[in-house]
């Protein structure tokens, strides 16, 4: 494995898992990091904050994070996150692509910046186990 890689890409999962914990503690804040708003009318809002933004960011980069520190399963792990932060800036992208001008804002362009950089990070463990696999 290569130490540069690994060390990359666990910044990365410390960085999500803190999105995501963030995400779990303060839904407000979630709502207001990924610009969208819960209905007051309907409260289950903040769940789905919680859920989605929270638990599942949270939790999935935990799952990498401890993978990579005990060194069982950390490509598949970096593999499913790598794809995963991709698949969030190719959706961006889309929306840029179909939904009309007005999502074309700065906010969508650094955040496609953000997950191709994030995908990358987490793909650099997986590039050095294909190019240089264990004996």
């Amino acid at each position: 494995m290569d130490p540069f890689a690994d060390n990359i890409a666990f910044l990365f999962g410390v960085l999500g898992a803190g999105l995501g914990l963030g995400a779990l503690i303060s839904p407000k804040w979630a709502a207001k990091l990924v610009r969208m708003q819960a209905d007051p009318a309907k409260p289950e809002g903040y769940a789905e904050f919680r859920a989605t933004f929270g638990g599942i960011f949270f939790f999935l980069h935990l799952a990498f994070l401890i993978a990579a520190s005990v060194g069982h399963g950390v490509v598949g792990a970096a593999a499913v996150l790598s794809f995963g932060w991709g698949g969030a800036a190719v959706g961006r992208a889309l929306s840029l692509l179909l939904d009309g001008p007005q999502v074309r804002t700065r906010h969508n362009f650094v955040s496609i910046g953000i997950e191709l950089i994030a995908a990358a990070a987490f793909a650099l463990p997986v590039l050095s186990y294909v190019t240089n696999p264990p004996a």
